[in-house]
């Protein structure tokens, strides 16, 4: 089965898990924010709230980990699959941009994830202020820079979708 064939026959279901994806990696982020951190930031000990707040993240990046890889797959697919980058110069600066701004996400990603690491090592040293403010650097300014590029991919493949 060639890969236009592929892309005809599953184009619904690559779609729906580009969509998933997109929803959780962003949701998620946004929820973390908005909801968990908040929510941990009452716990009263702080060597208990950064302990909680690391192992939080920690289930939380496993889950991004499969998450990222099925809404790069699937974007690589659809993109490719409509193959935007013979078809119009503009919708190619499009599909371009949407991949950056995930790159660009993905970077972020790995650079919260280094400072989980930096965070913990920080916390087992009982340097609790220095892994708090990981941790708040990973909540407030890496998610939410994250959920703003994600957002404008969002908008990004929503003008793709007509097309």
């Amino acid at each position: 089965m060639s890969l236009d064939a592929f892309y005809l026959q599953y184009h619904p279901l690559i779609f729906a898990v580009h969509i998933f994806a997109a929803i959780i990696w962003i949701g998620g982020m946004i929820a973390f924010s908005l909801t968990v951190y908040p929510s941990l930031e009452q716990i009263p000990n702080e060597k208990m709230f950064v302990r909680t707040a690391l192992r939080t993240l920690n289930r939380f990046f496993r889950l991004l980990i499969p998450v990222s890889l099925l809404g790069g797959i699937s974007g690589f697919m659809l993109a490719t699959g409509k193959d935007f980058a013979h078809r119009d110069p503009v919708l190619s600066v499009v599909v371009t941009s949407k991949e950056f701004i995930w790159l660009f996400m993905l970077l972020l990603y790995l650079y919260a994830f280094y400072k989980i690491k930096e965070a913990r090592s920080a916390c087992l040293a009982s340097n609790s202020e220095a892994a708090r403010d990981n941790v708040k650097l990973i909540a407030w300014y890496l998610f939410g820079v994250s959920v703003l590029l994600g957002s404008s991919a969002v908008y990004f493949g929503y003008l793709l979708r007509g097309v």
